[in-house]
């Protein structure tokens, strides 16, 4: 059985990378922020990826928003890890992209027998000829397909037999493609409802040294966890019926602490965190007399679908 003692905690690299150009959101960098600031204090080593707010000049660029940006972005993390050369990483993110960065760290370390728990939503598997947000295009870009720049800069291809989707229900026609392809295991939101077994004995099948551990809290039901993209608002009630029912709080929490009962844990990624209050928040304060500009009127700005 796995212990998380404060000898397995001592080399871990605790990373805050708040890029949003990957989604072109930039609520996800306040999201990341926040994230940081909930999480519990640790005595691990901590760094943070400069990433600027500054949205002036971004354009799509061979088929990817703020593609020089974002590569730039996950090189300088790649910098990170590799001067603290870290046995675990946790990574506070940020759209989902800068998840890219430690994986390729990690499974080039461990010498590629690292399995992927990919839980979220969605494939993550596009790529700039359908879709232009790359923090759909990550899982693509660790298996080798997608842009031709960071593919090269990933030292390791993933194995495609070493991933599991978690809680998946829901991807785009070229998504489909490419997961029909590499073959690609996913487990169902209802197959975790129970209990944590479908997880578990891919796991025990795959018997992999070290386990990633991927969450997009898009994974999580927008009827019990409103801090989503999906979950504007505005439009809140209307996607409520539209949208697929997600996993409980509860149901993820167990299968991750049963994984890592289980099996030495040496990632976790938790991305797209979209508070919609504070950031609304953040921008009326911004407004307001004493405190930001009184001839300030733009709202706080977002962008949906991407």
């Amino acid at each position: 059985m796995i212990k998380n003692s404060e000898e397995t905690k001592s080399n871990t690299l605790r990373l805050l990378m708040p890029q949003w150009q990957g989604g072109n959101n930039p609520a996800y960098f306040l999201g990341a922020q926040l994230l940081n600031w909930l999480a519990p204090n640790t005595n691990d080593i901590q760094e943070e990826v400069p990433v600027s707010l500054n949205k002036e000049g971004l354009k799509v660029e061979e088929g990817i928003f703020a593609r020089s940006t974002v590569l730039k972005q996950f090189h300088d993390a790649t910098d990170i890890l590799k001067k603290h050369n870290p046995d675990r990483v946790v990574v506070l993110g940020g759209d989902c992209s800068v998840e890219l960065a430690p994986i390729a760290y990690l499974n080039d370390k461990y010498d590629g027998d690292v399995a992927i728990l990919w839980v979220d939503a969605h494939p993550d598997v596009n790529s700039p000829g359908y879709y232009d947000g790359h923090h759909a295009h990550v899982l693509a870009n660790l298996l080798g397909v997608g842009d031709e720049e960071f593919v090269a800069s990933i030292p390791k291809l993933v194995n495609p037999n070493n991933i599991l989707y978690v809680g998946l229900n829901e991807w785009q026609p070229s998504e489909k493609k490419v997961m029909e392809q590499f073959d690609l295991s996913a487990v169902t939101p209802e197959e975790l409802v129970e209990d944590s077994s479908s997880v578990l004995q891919w796991l025990e099948k795959v018997n992999p040294a070290k386990v990633f551990i991927h969450f997009d809290l898009d994974v999580l039901d927008l009827r019990e966890f409103r801090s989503l993209l999906v979950a504007n608002p505005a439009t809140y009630e209307k996607m409520k019926e539209r949208v697929p029912t997600g996993s409980s709080m509860e149901t993820i929490i167990r299968v991750l602490q049963d994984v890592a009962k289980a099996h030495n844990v040496v990632g976790l990624g938790i991305t797209e965190h979209f508070p919609w209050d504070a950031y609304n928040l953040q921008n009326m304060l911004q407004r307001l007399p004493l405190l930001g500009d009184i001839n300030k009127e733009d709202k706080a700005p977002y962008n949906w679908p991407f």
